[in-house]
């Protein structure tokens, strides 16, 4: 083999990895990202390692006020999800009869996908399914 030909070789077996390893950590990066969205349980305590109380008359007082904030929080966290849910659904009632199979299937399997990423809370985890 000529020298040219082993460094084109090098060259673009050097760039088809790289093109690999960045899709990957792409994809990993913002796996990671979505899997640390805050629970809105976690809001009390942030706040409070953020003010970082004077005393503990303040901090009880400050946690107070937090817990009564963080439950609306948390039904504000409920709502949305629910009205984005049912917002995707509509859009997809709307698209399906304009799609092949082949279309509503990769729509379906993003949405369930992100579903999976961003689903529900409970019990301070996310609703993940591991496949």
């Amino acid at each position: 083999m000529q020298a040219k030909t082993k460094s084109g070789l090098i060259l673009g077996s050097t760039l088809l990895i790289g093109a690999l390893l960045g899709a990957l950590l792409f994809g990993w990066f913002v796996r990671d990202r979505m899997r640390h969205i805050p629970h809105p349980r976690h809001f009390s305590h942030r706040m409070e390692r953020m003010i970082e109380p004077q005393d503990e008359a303040q901090q009880v007082a400050l946690r107070e006020i937090l817990m009564r904030y963080q439950d609306k929080l948390w039904d504000i966290d409920i709502a949305h999800r629910e009205g984005l849910k049912a917002h995707m659904d509509a859009v997809l009632a709307e698209l399906r009869p304009i799609l092949s199979e082949e279309q509503f299937r990769r729509v379906e399997r993003r949405r369930r996908r992100l579903g999976e990423l961003m689903g529900p809370w409970r019990d301070g985890r996310r609703n993940r399914q591991r496949e």
